[in-house]
């Protein structure tokens, strides 16, 4: 195995300095910022980040209501408590 990635190592950094073309950055990391490409990159990125939002924000609301149903809950049980008490 270590031998597999020196040499995978090797061989890209030999592509690197052989062929520079290959390693420089795409028309979205260093071109023109108000190229189409780019800007649907932004809006992809913006869309994924809001649905990761809806999910957690989903998972939250959850335990939000499931901690509220289980203080009522527990509220009910210590108002039985109390009235079998007296």
């Amino acid at each position: 195995m270590k031998r597999w990635m020196q040499w995978s190592l090797r061989a890209g950094l030999a592509a690197v300095v052989l062929a520079p073309g290959w390693a420089s950055a795409c028309s979205i990391c260093y071109g023109e910022p108000d190229s189409p490409v780019s800007k649907g990159l932004t809006w992809a990125i913006l869309a994924l980040v809001m649905v990761v939002m809806t999910v957690l924000s989903g998972a939250v609301a959850f335990f939000v209501q499931a901690s509220r149903k289980a203080a009522l809950v527990q509220a009910a049980e210590n108002a039985v408590a109390l009235v079998e008490k007296s």
